[in-house]
C-alpha cells in the first residue's frame, strides 16, 4: 500500500518530464509549485499518511531539480524580450507569483503543528521558492519590482537580524559620552513599529532602505559624535516627522540667544547653506509621500527669514486689516487642529511641498478657543507629535462628523 501512495504523489511533479520539459516553460513550474501548495498542502484538507519520507524525498527532489531548471528557462525567456517594458512586466509578474506562494507556505507553517514530513516539505519548497526569488532579484535587478512587497519568512529572517544590528549600534551608543541620547531615541523608536511582533507589509525598497541606514549609522566615523549622526540621516534623507522637529528645534535654539533680526537671519542663512552642502544618497528617503528632509528645512529657514526681514519693515497703519477680518475662528484646541492639518496633508488634500511654510499660515490665519494669535512653533510641534488624547479626541469628532452627514 505504502509504495502504491509514494507513486501517486510525485505525479505531480512528473508530467513534463521527458521530450515534454523541453517545451516547459516558467509558467508550467510556478504552476506545479502552485497545484503542491494550494492542492495537496493546506492544513485544512492534508493527508499526513499520503506524504512518507520517501514520498516527500521524491516531491523534493524534483523541486530542487526544478529550481535548478526554471533559472535557465528565466534567462532564455528574457533575452527573447527585446521590450524594456516587457522584461520589467516579465519580472514582475514572476516575482509576485512567487512572494504569493511563498506567504502561502508561510501561513500553513504557522497554522498548526505539523508532522516531521510534512515540516521538511514546508521548510524546503520555501527554500526553492526563495532561492528562484533571490536569483530573480540577482539576475534581473533591472527589472526587479522594489516597490513589491518583500515575502513575509524573508522580512521574519531580516527583522530579526536589523534587532541585532539595532542593538549593536545602541551599545556602541552608550560607550560615547558626547552623543544625544534624544537623537538616539528618535532613531530606535524610528524602528519600532518595524521590528514588533505582528505581521506587517514592507516592500523591497523600504528593507533595503533601513538595511543601508542602520549600516551608515554603525561606521566608525558615524560613532564619533551627534553632528556626524546627523550628517549621515541627511545623507540618507531621513524625512522622519520626530527628527525634523529635532532639527527645527536646534535652528530655534541657533538663533535664540542672538540679539538683533539681522544677526538670526545671517545664522539661519549659514547652517541653510551648510546643510545644502551635504551630501545626500541619490533615490532614498525614509518617508516616500512626504517632501525630502533638504526641501522641508529648507521651506522652515526660508519661512522663518522672511518672518524676521518682516519685522524689520513695519506695515503701513493703513494698510492693516482689522484683526476680527483677517482671522478664521475656531473651537479647537491648538493640538486638535494641528492633527485635522496633519491628516489633510497625509489624505494629500493639502499638497504644499513643504510643511513648515504652510502651518505658518494656518498659524496667521486661524484662531483657537483659547487664543486670537498661535504660535507658530507650538503648531508645529502638535503637528509633529499629536498625543494620544488628541487622536482620541479627533476620532470622535470623525466619527461626530460622519453622523452628522448622514442627515445632510
Amino acid at each position: 500500500m505504502r509504495s502504491n501512495t509514494t507513486k501517486q504523489i510525485p505525479l505531480l511533479f512528473g508530467h513534463l518530464k521527458g521530450n515534454g520539459f523541453q517545451n516547459a516553460t516558467p509558467s508550467m513550474v510556478l504552476h506545479k509549485w502552485t497545484e503542491l501548495i494550494n492542492a495537496k498542502l493546506n492544513p485544512l484538507d492534508i493527508d499526513g499518511e499520503l506524504f512518507t519520507s520517501e514520498a516527500v524525498q521524491l516531491i523534493l527532489s524534483e523541486s530542487n531539480n526544478d529550481q535548478q531548471t526554471i533559472r535557465a528557462m528565466l534567462i532564455e525567456d528574457l533575452t527573447g524580450k527585446s521590450n524594456i517594458s516587457d522584461k520589467e512586466l516579465y519580472v514582475k509578474l514572476n516575482q509576485g507569483f512567487l512572494i504569493r506562494m511563498l506567504d502561502t507556505v508561510f501561513s500553513y507553517r504557522k497554522a498548526t503543528p505539523a508532522s516531521e514530513n510534512i515540516s521538511r516539505l514546508y521548510d524546503s519548497i520555501s527554500q526553492h521558492l526563495q532561492g528562484t526569488l533571490d536569483f530573480i532579484e540577482n539576475f534581473f535587478g533591472d527589472y526587479f519590482d522594489r516597490n513589491e512587497k518583500v515575502p513575509e519568512p524573508y522580512f521574519t529572517i531580516a527583522r530579526e537580524d536589523l534587532k541585532k544590528q539595532l542593538k549593536r549600534f545602541k551599545n556602541a551608543i552608550s560607550q560615547q559620552g558626547n552623543i544625544d541620547t534624544a537623537l538616539i531615541d528618535i532613531i530606535a523608536e524610528s524602528f519600532n513599529h518595524l521590528l514588533g511582533d505582528e505581521i506587517m507589509t514592507i516592500s523591497y525598497s523600504q528593507l533595503t532602505y533601513y538595511k543601508t541606514l542602520l549600516n551608515e549609522l554603525q561606521t566608525q566615523k558615524t560613532l564619533q559624535s551627534t553632528k556626524v549622526i546627523i550628517d549621515a540621516l541627511h545623507y540618507m534623507n531621513f524625512n522622519e516627522d520626530n527628527f525634523i522637529a529635532y532639527q527645527y528645534e536646534w535652528l530655534k535654539h541657533i538663533t535664540e540667544h542672538l540679539c538683533t533680526n539681522k544677526e538670526k537671519v545671517t545664522a539661519l542663512r549659514f547652517e541653510q547653506k551648510n546643510i545644502n552642502q551635504l551630501p545626500s544618497k541619490l533615490n532614498c528617503c525614509y518617508n516616500p509621500n512626504m517632501p525630502s528632509l533638504k526641501e522641508q528645512i529648507n521651506g522652515w529657514i526660508d519661512e522663518e527669514v522672511k518672518y524676521l526681514d518682516n519685522l524689520q519693515t513695519p506695515e503701513k497703519a493703513e494698510g492693516k486689516i482689522s484683526v476680527h477680518d483677517d482671522k478664521i475662528h475656531t473651537s479647537l484646541s491648538v493640538a486638535k487642529l494641528a492633527l485635522i492639518i496633519r491628516l489633510l496633508v497625509i489624505d494629500k488634500i493639502i499638497i504644499n511641498r513643504t510643511v513648515a511654510p504652510m502651518l505658518r499660515i494656518a498659524a496667521k490665519i486661524f484662531t483657537t478657543l483659547q487664543r486670537e494669535d498661535i504660535s507658530f512653533g507650538s503648531l508645529e510641534t502638535k503637528y509633529h507629535a499629536p498625543d494620544k488624547v488628541t487622536v482620541n479626541a479627533v476620532r470622535d469628532m470623525l466619527f461626530k462628523w460622519i453622523n452628522i452627514l448622514g442627515k445632510l
